[in-house]
């Protein structure tokens, strides 16, 4: 029987049920592979700061969790029912691989210019299949050429100031973009952009918000 700190399905899914998150027996195998991968490669890539598992569980994935209840009651009753997803800068695929573990509707592309962070996530979904989701190798200029999206998620990828008009003009009407941040965000006047929603909830000592824009 494996160790009771084990990266196991059933412990993964025991920590996520007492922050409030029901697995099933699929999202739990998905998500203790995806943190078991994560580590190992953590340790010769430093994909990201936690060196744990559950660290990483209840400081980074929660979070693609508190995302998902947010898309669901603010931001995909506008879209379509297949939305085209796009996630800049997806690094170790968060809030991306988590994220599409619980809602795995339309084309979710992680679009990643660092070839061994494109390789992880690769090899991520090589061993758990999530639907519709892929991974772009190069620079989201490049990839934003002749596309449009219908939701585009941010982490960090850029200042939200600046990201909001680098994707001007590539959201299909009525798209949104959502931003993860530790301050609330609001559209100022002459920016182009309206507020479409937001949700805060605490982590830790931390209060985190997720804010979506739309054109105006």
């Amino acid at each position: 029987m494996a160790k009771r700190d084990g990266c196991t399905p059933s412990f993964v899914a025991e920590v996520c049920r007492k922050a409030g998150f029901e697995l099933t027996t699929v999202q739990a195998e998905q998500l203790s592979a995806y943190l078991s991968l994560l580590m190992q490669w953590n340790k010769v890539m430093n994909l990201v700061g936690a060196r744990h598992w559950r660290d990483a569980l209840e400081n980074l994935v929660l979070d693609s969790f508190h995302l998902e209840r947010f898309l669901r009651a603010e931001v995909l009753p506008a879209l379509p029912d297949a939305p085209v997803s796009w996630d800049l800068g997806s690094g170790a695929g968060l809030p991306g691989i988590p994220l599409r573990i619980l809602w795995n509707a339309g084309e979710y592309w992680m679009v990643e210019s660092r070839d061994k962070r494109t390789i992880f996530l690769s090899t991520v979904l090589a061993r758990s299949p999530l639907a519709g989701t892929k991974v772009h190798r190069g620079r989201a200029e490049q990839f934003m050429d002749g596309r449009k999206a219908d939701l585009i998620v941010s982490r960090a990828f850029m200042p939200w100031k600046e990201m909001l008009a680098f994707v001007k003009g590539h959201l299909n009407p009525g798209g949104r973009i959502v931003f993860l941040t530790l301050e609330e965000l609001k559209a100022e006047d002459g920016m182009g952009w309206r507020s479409a929603g937001h949700a805060s909830y605490v982590s830790g000592r931390d209060t985190r918000h997720f804010c979506a824009f739309t054109e105006s």
